[in-house]
């Protein structure tokens, strides 16, 4: 009798009551619940963050080449941006992929001297970089100047050319996810503005 009262003993002693499965159930929602959107946002606000220092950079790229080369240079659009020959796609998204590229409608003689920019990725033109895609949620849109051609143009000296007669530079650019202009805490919306100022520095407002 001993040996078996140890046994019944021994197994009453093991496992969880009723009650204390469903209060660890209870927090385990609580925490999931609480976790999971928290870090959602977090992972979106990194993506929007990553995606608009990739943009600047290209601006800063482009304007810093066009001085260093005293030639005209453009970030354009790009839908064949991993190509052995990118080339610029007119009526295209910068959330697609793009290009920077010295912009010349004739091949520079020893002068330097390139002409006005076309726009198009000619055979004597350099390609200086390219990016892929944007992160399929998110949106890249000029917020100022819409339309086509979504191009932005450096001269030689370093400030922002026109696109055409009529035409002047695109300033401000803007990129959304699906959280729109939702306040993601302390007064910041989720989306980010980059404004291209009249010198063509890139400026980057929340």
């Amino acid at each position: 009798m001993r040996a078996v009262w140890l046994t019944m003993k021994t197994r009453n002693s093991k496992g969880f009551t009723l009650v204390e499965l469903l209060v660890t159930m209870l927090v385990a929602a609580i925490v999931l619940g609480v976790g999971i959107p928290a870090f959602s946002q977090f992972v979106s606000t990194n993506q929007m963050a990553a995606a608009v220092n990739d943009f600047t950079t290209a601006i800063h790229m482009a304007r810093t080449e066009a001085v260093k080369r005293r030639a005209n240079v453009t970030i354009c659009p790009s839908a064949n941006w991993d190509s052995a020959a990118p080339a610029c796609n007119n009526g295209g998204t910068f959330q697609n992929g793009w290009i920077v590229f010295v912009d010349c409608t004739v091949q520079p003689p020893p002068l330097n001297t390139c002409g006005a920019p076309n726009y198009t990725v000619d055979a004597f033109d350099t390609v200086v970089s390219v990016h892929g895609p944007l992160p399929e949620d998110i949106a890249a849109n000029f917020a100022t100047n819409p339309g086509t051609p979504q191009y932005v143009t450096y001269s030689a000296t370093g400030f922002p050319r026109q696109i055409a007669v009529g035409q002047p530079p695109k300033t401000d650019f803007q990129l959304c996810d699906h959280r729109g202009n939702a306040d993601i805490g302390g007064g910041v919306a989720a989306g980010r503005w980059v404004r291209i100022a009249p010198t063509g520095r890139p400026q980057i407002y929340r």
